[in-house]
């Protein structure tokens, strides 16, 4: 007999785990696609860990989210007794004239600082003397200041997807892994999935396929989006202890201009026995299908000399690890979290354009209201596609 879901979830990474979790904690009858094996280090939810912070620069919008986020991880450490988020705190620095965008935002530490007052999100505003008084590991040059935010941390990200998805089965949520979508329809009355496997039916579906997105969305929107090859580095330190949980803040390091961003991660017990570090880039594009996953020698001698051993202490030349991560873009850096152009029955979760981790659990939250009831208690208006539209 044909099953018929209430919703079915395209994509199981960050925003379709969310997602799933959500929907099956209210009950609905879920079936999760997804063309891997979640978690899995093919797209973008990988990596060891992924910052997070209350005061979200990148824009007003996103700060409910975030906080959301945070009670959600709680409560999912609550149900499985697994550790998921870590207040390591975390610093932010930028170039005191402010000229150097992150993000889509200019004086980056500012409009942070901006927002933890509006929001009473403790918070220090440090100058580099200070910084490098509390960490002398951290070369920081007088002319950048800092913002210090102690609710700041890491998030686990393969574990905080593993655990949304087994809590999701465990409430009755059916997941089909290996087994991607070759397409969809819908009508008035509902929408129809094929695979490779089977034909599945549901009132809604929501499409949460991050690098994969393009494909499965309307050219007036995958004009939109670009895919982009990120690359990260372990690398050894002459003394973990100093940059590890509890002494460690995570760093985010804006420079003079946008080829200096690079960010330092605290480093969580149980990882590898070195410090995570990444840089980011926005001109080579790239898709899941052509992406180059091996990094480089050149690559990480390159990152080493130009980032880490410049403005850090400390740091050996190994490299113990490496990966490739993609970033689904948009034109605006923002997210999109919208109807389908031409269907109310299909909901667009993705391209979250590089800092999207530490939303996705209340993003998940969104989805589930929007597909049950048709709205949801978050303002998630600046997500809309219409923002692409011209006048």
């Amino acid at each position: 007999m044909t099953v018929h879901y209430d919703v079915i979830v395209v994509g199981l990474g960050a925003m379709g785990s969310a997602t799933s979790y959500q929907l099956a904690q209210q009950g609905a009858q879920v079936l999760g696609l997804d063309r891997f094996h979640p978690p899995h280090e093919m797209g973008s939810s990988h990596g060891e860990t992924r910052i997070t912070r209350l005061a979200v620069g990148e824009g007003e919008a996103y700060i409910p989210l975030v906080r959301r986020s945070h009670a959600i991880w709680r409560d999912l450490e609550a149900r499985t007794e697994q550790s998921v988020f870590y207040e390591t705190g975390g610093y932010i620095m930028c170039p005191r004239d402010g000229k150097t965008s992150f993000h889509g935002t200019s004086n980056f530490v500012q409009a942070t600082a901006s927002l933890a007052n509006q929001y009473d999100i403790p918070h220090e505003l440090l100058d580099a003397p200070t910084v490098r008084a509390r960490h002398p590991m951290i070369n920081l040059p007088d002319h950048m200041d800092t913002y210090y935010e102690p609710s700041a941390g890491l998030v686990l990200p393969h574990r905080a997807v593993a655990l949304q998805l087994q809590v999701a089965q465990q409430l009755g949520a059916t997941l089909r892994m290996n087994e991607p979508m070759l397409d969809y329809h819908y009508t008035p009355d509902g929408v129809t999935v094929r695979t490779a496997h089977d034909t599945y039916h549901a009132d809604r579906l929501v499409i949460s396929s991050g690098a994969w997105f393009s494909e499965c969305v309307p050219s007036s929107v995958a004009e939109q989006i670009t895919v982009l090859r990120q690359t990260l580095f372990w690398f050894e330190v002459e003394d973990l202890p100093d940059f590890s949980f509890g002494r460690f803040p995570f760093l985010i390091w804006i420079g003079d201009q946008l080829e200096d961003f690079f960010s330092v991660f605290t480093h969580i017990e149980g990882g590898l026995p070195a410090i995570k570090m990444l840089t980011e880039q926005f001109i080579e594009t790239t898709s899941p299908h052509t992406v180059n996953r091996t990094v480089s020698e050149e690559e990480i001698e390159s990152f080493y000399h130009t980032h880490a051993s410049k403005n850090l202490h400390g740091i050996k030349r190994n490299c113990v690890h490496s990966a490739a991560c993609l970033y689904t873009m948009t034109t605006d850096d923002h997210f999109i979290l919208d109807w389908h152009p031409e269907s109310e029955r299909v909901l667009l979760v993705s391209a979250c354009s590089g800092h999207g981790f530490k939303h996705s659990a209340a993003v998940g939250l969104a989805a589930a209201e929007l597909t049950l009831h048709g709205h949801s208690a978050f303002d998630v208006s600046s997500f809309r596609l219409n923002r692409f539209t011209p006048a």
